[in-house]
């Protein structure tokens, strides 16, 4: 069963120069590569990818979350992580102007982009999830995000994974208190912890007290209060 972000609001693109490692003797795959070895269905969706318009992103969105559901992707499927970078982007990393104006702004591809790349997990997504978090300036988009790297974990990348997080909450806090977006940041700096047996930087200690203390809504700062006393149970 897949577990998604609680109270979350309910292609031109610039060449990825992502990289799937290889065990043969030819060295790395290129994306090109990745494209020529792609099933059927990810050639599908990628051609949806590859147009302008936000219903076909949404489409691609719905059929990769298909093949998540049936197994069909997993950490390895990096044709398909290319792909959900793309989506992530859109509008931010890889802007489209008409007349000045941005005409790919699409904040709920986005977030969906982020969504599902938490359940898909590893090393690749975290990577792509800790871009968006950094670079997206929608906090929906942002909450996603963060709520997503705590499903996949720190891994190796523990420390940087928890400095993005409570930095986002120092920045959110000064700017614009968002609960939905401190909701997030609670669970996700919660589930890091969990896998950590309780260790954590003194940073996210800093950041739990930040939201408790916060203008948020009360169940926020309830919960900011209760991740933290477990903490201290460890």
């Amino acid at each position: 069963m897949k577990k998604s972000l609680p109270l979350l609001y309910g292609l031109l693109m610039a060449p990825v120069f992502l990289f799937a490692q290889s065990t043969d003797k030819a060295g790395p795959k290129t994306v090109e590569d990745v494209y020529l070895q792609s099933s059927v269905e990810v050639q599908v969706v990628r051609s949806l990818v590859n147009e302008q318009g936000r219903s076909e992103k949404i489409k691609a969105l719905d059929f990769i979350a298909k093949m998540v559901e049936t197994g069909k992707v997993n950490d390895k499927s990096v044709d398909v992580i290319v792909l959900l970078d793309q989506l992530g982007g859109e509008g931010t990393t890889s802007e489209i102007r008409q007349n000045g104006r941005v005409i790919n702004d699409y904040p709920e591809v986005r977030r969906q982009a982020a969504e599902l790349l938490g359940q898909i997990g590893g090393d690749k997504a975290r990577e792509v999830l800790l871009n968006m978090a950094i670079k997206d300036p929608e906090p929906m988009v942002i909450s996603e995000a963060v709520y997503s790297l705590g499903l996949i974990g720190g891994g190796d990348q523990s420390a940087r994974v928890e400095s993005v997080i409570t930095n986002l909450v120092k920045s959110q806090d000064a700017i614009r208190p968002d609960s939905n977006f401190a909701f997030a940041a609670v669970s996700s700096l919660e589930m890091l912890g969990k896998k950590n047996n309780g260790r954590v930087s003194q940073e996210v200690f800093a950041a739990l007290i930040k939201i408790q203390n916060g203008n948020y809504i009360t169940p926020v700062r309830k919960k900011a209060e209760s991740v933290l006393a477990a903490f201290t149970k460890y």
